[in-house]
C-alpha cells in the first residue's frame, strides 16, 4: 500500500517519535545471549537485557507500524510527519496509542526462555496468528520498508510471550502498558463531543415524514419538548453532544444513503452543530455540520469543522435507535 501525497498543512508529529527516542537513548539497555544445556543434552539460548537494545536509536526512522491479529489487522503509516490509518481512508491516528507502543518495546525485557514444545504441544503452542495462532504479530518498519523491530505477542495467565521473527524459540518477558491491538479505531484521533448539559439551549430533531421535535430548556434547567412533559427519551436526545462517543470513521463522499434524521444542538454560544444520520450495511454514521455565524466566538467551531469537514463518523446503534424512533413515541415515553 503506498502513501497518499498530502498538503503541507498536515501537523507534524514525528516530533513526538523523537522527543521518545531521545528519552529511551538515555536508558538504552544491553542483551546478552547464553548458551545453555538441556537435560537431554542438546543446546539452547538464554536471553537477558532489553528484547530490542537498538530499539531506541532508531525510531525517528519508523514509518509504518503493522498489526495482525485473529481479531484485527492494520496499518498506519507516517505521511509527512503526520500519522494516519489507511483503513480508515487515512484518517489522522491518536499519539497516545503510538506513545504507548514505542515505550512498551523500548521497556521489553527478557525474563527467561521456555522450553521447547513436544510435537504434542506444539499446537497449542503456536501463537502466530498467519498460522491460526492466538497471538499478535507486530512488525515497525522504516519507510523503506526496512524492520525495524518484529515480533509476536501472546498472553498465558499472567505471562507474556514473545516469538521473534525468524525464530522458533519462545520467551517471556516483563509486563509492560501495550496498546490495543484488537480495536483499530482506539488509534484513531476521533472528535470529542464533550459540551456539558449547561451550555446547551436548545435542540431539534426532524426525520422525513415526522414533524420537527423541538426541546428547551425548562426553568429548573432540564429539557422538555415544546408543549409537552419532559421524559427521558428526550432529555437523552438534548444531551447527545455530551454522551456520544464516535467509534469509527470513513470519507464522507462514500455515504450515499439518504439522510435518516438531523439532530441539532444550539449552544448558549450561538454555535449550531448538526448530525446528519445515515445508514450503510448495517452501520450507523453521522456527517456533521457547523454553523458560527451567531457565534460570539468562531474558534471552537472552527476547530470542531477542522476535525470533521468531509468525514463520517459512526455511531453506536443505541443512539440510532433513540433518534429514529417515532415523535409520537417520544413524546409518549413515561418518566
Amino acid at each position: 500500500m503506498t502513501k497518499p501525497n498530502l498538503t503541507t498543512s498536515d501537523l507534524k508529529r514525528r516530533d513526538i517519535l523523537l522527543r521518545l527516542g531521545g528519552a529511551c537513548v538515555a536508558g538504552l539497555g544491553l542483551s546478552t545471549v547464553a548458551p545453555a544445556t538441556k537435560p537431554d543434552g542438546q543446546r539452547e539460548q538464554r536471553r537477558s537485557g532489553k528484547v530490542f537494545p537498538k530499539f531506541a536509536k532508531e525510531v525517528s526512522r519508523i514509518g509504518w507500524v503493522k498489526v495482525v491479529g485473529p481479531v484485527a489487522q492494520f496499518e498506519l503509516a507516517d505521511v509527512s510527519g503526520t500519522w494516519k490509518l489507511p483503513r480508515a481512508d487515512w484518517y489522522n491516528a491518536a499519539d497516545e496509542p503510538l506513545r504507548r507502543l514505542i515505550r512498551a518495546l523500548s521497556d521489553l525485557r527478557y525474563v527467561r526462555a521456555l522450553p521447547t514444545p513436544t510435537k504434542q504441544e506444539s499446537a497449542a503452542s503456536q501463537i502466530d496468528p498467519r498460522k491460526g495462532g492466538d497471538g499478535v504479530w507486530l512488525t515497525l518498519e522504516a519507510d523503506d520498508r526496512t524492520p525495524l523491530a518484529t515480533l509476536i505477542l501472546a498472553q498465558r495467565g499472567e505471562q507474556t510471550l514473545v516469538q521473534l521473527a525468524g525464530e522458533t524459540a519462545l520467551y517471556e518477558v516483563n509486563s509492560v502498558d501495550w496498546p490495543s491491538f484488537t480495536n483499530p479505531s482506539a488509534w484513531l484521533d476521533l472528535p470529542k463531543l464533550d459540551f456539558a448539559p449547561e451550555r446547551i439551549a436548545t435542540v431539534s430533531l426532524a426525520r422525513p415524514g415526522q414533524g420537527q421535535l423541538d426541546i428547551v430548556r425548562r426553568p429548573d434547567g432540564g429539557f422538555a419538548p415544546v408543549g409537552g412533559k419532559a421524559n427521558p427519551l428526550i432529555t437523552d436526545i438534548a444531551l447527545l453532544l455530551g454522551r456520544l462517543e464516535f467509534q469509527d470513521t470513513r470519507r464522507a463522499n462514500r455515504l450515499t444513503a439518504p439522510t435518516r434524521f438531523s439532530h441539532e444542538t444550539s449552544l448558549k454560544s450561538g454555535l449550531v452543530i448538526a448530525l446528519d444520520g445515515h445508514e450503510d450495511e448495517g452501520r450507523y454514521w453521522v456527517k456533521l455540520r457547523m454553523d458560527a455565524r451567531q457565534a460570539a466566538s468562531p474558534e471552537e467551531g472552527d476547530r470542531l469543522a477542522a476535525q470533521t469537514d468531509q468525514w463520517a463518523f459512526e455511531i453506536p446503534a443505541k443512539f440510532w435507535t433513540l433518534l429514529t424512533t417515532p415523535t409520537d413515541l417520544l413524546l409518549q415515553a413515561g418518566p
